[in-house]
């Protein structure tokens, strides 16, 4: 009777055991599937994460443009600037026939305050952005004496200035990059356009702005 006792006491002071063993064979079973789903949940997050950031970049594209549009008809500066969304970025395009004496990189004085004036609208938005400054010329060979030896150099020096102003403006230089094309990519007369061969002329004189 009292081995029997003694058994019952010794199988009773060993079941917790038991019960702990299980316990905590359920606990790691319960982290372990916590874990795995805070993992999943973690890879989906970054995926809606990157998903709308995608989608926020383009609207905020889509903002600026029309945000750009909006300011340069309120201020009628129509005929010198111009703010367009393409696959390439928004394009502001300045009308360098307009905004350069003929043969020249500087900028007027007329047009340097509007140019100022566009361009602190573009300011919020160049810390996410990059800012690739085209200088584009028409395809009329630079005189000789000239201080441009070719329209390489007269397209490149215009988009210099404006780089200069956008960096004046507030835009981080490591943001900003030059590009220059001379004659090598003109605009053709857009659908239901009758312009003469002037006007043709005239059009290819540009910098242009793209924000990307």
């Amino acid at each position: 009777m009292e081995d029997f006792e003694l058994s019952r006491k010794k199988s009773s002071d060993e079941s917790w055991l038991l019960s702990y063993a299980d316990l905590i064979t359920n606990l790691l079973i319960f982290f372990v599937a916590l874990f795995s789903a805070m993992e999943m949940s973690r890879v989906k997050m970054q995926q809606i994460q990157e998903a709308l950031a995608g989608q926020s970049a383009t609207y905020s594209l889509k903002e600026l443009q029309g945000d750009l549009e909006s300011h340069i008809e309120a201020q009628g500066y129509q005929e010198i600037v111009s703010a367009n969304l393409t696959d390439r970025g928004v394009i502001i395009a300045l009308n360098s026939g307009i905004v350069f004496p003929s043969g020249s990189a500087e900028i007027d004085d007329r047009f340097k305050a509007i140019l100022g004036d566009v361009m602190a609208q573009v300011l919020p938005y160049s810390g996410k952005y990059d800012f690739a400054v085209e200088g584009h010329t028409d395809s009329t060979p630079i005189k000789a004496g000239s201080r441009y030896r070719s329209n390489w150099e007269l397209g490149s020096a215009r988009a210099h200035v404006v780089r200069e102003h956008l960096e004046v403006v507030g835009i981080p230089r490591t943001k900003l990059h030059v590009e220059g094309y001379a004659d090598t990519r003109p605009l053709q007369g857009l659908n239901g356009d009758s312009l003469s061969e002037k006007e043709l002329k005239d059009r290819q004189r540009r910098v242009m702005i793209r924000i990307y």
